[in-house]
């Protein structure tokens, strides 16, 4: 008689490291010149490092972006929040690269924007959820335990 049996060993930790979002919008984002809130653009980035996304001014990032990051960028998303509006964005596998998180918003006045955040992320074995809020000029990432 012969035994034949298959053992597999799952090791999570050996897994890449996904991320969630949640991204909400406050009823007062971006105003334009009347003082209404519009939609706003976001970017979010996959970074090796965050030395060049931290460095870059508004106008690099939105000239271009990966010139501005060089071999710092791994991948990007792209996202649209309306006032008011929540969004859920299904689990991103992210690449063995991805060091850092960054977000970007396209804010209408940058000069009075806090426009960017980045968090720290492993590589492997870890689920996050980030919650990006939009509330008035200000993009807020937080990393959601």
């Amino acid at each position: 008689m012969f035994l034949v049996g298959c053992s597999s060993k799952y090791d999570p930790a050996s897994e890449p490291s996904t991320i969630t979002l949640s991204m909400v919008a406050t009823d007062t984002i971006n105003p334009n010149n009347n003082g209404d809130a519009s939609p706003v653009e976001l970017k979010v980035f996959e970074l090796e490092d965050d030395s060049m996304f931290m460095s870059a001014s508004y106008d690099q990032l939105l000239d271009d972006y990966k010139k501005a990051l060089k071999s710092n960028y791994v991948d990007d998303y792209d996202y649209v929040l309306l006032p008011g509006q929540f969004k859920f964005i299904d689990p991103i596998k992210l690449d063995e690269d991805t060091r850092y998180i960054g977000v970007m918003a396209f804010f209408a006045d940058p000069e009075q924007s806090d426009w960017k955040k980045v968090v720290k992320v492993k590589t492997l074995g870890r689920e996050y959820h980030l919650l990006v809020l939009l509330n008035h000029n200000e993009v807020i990432l937080e990393r959601v335990e």
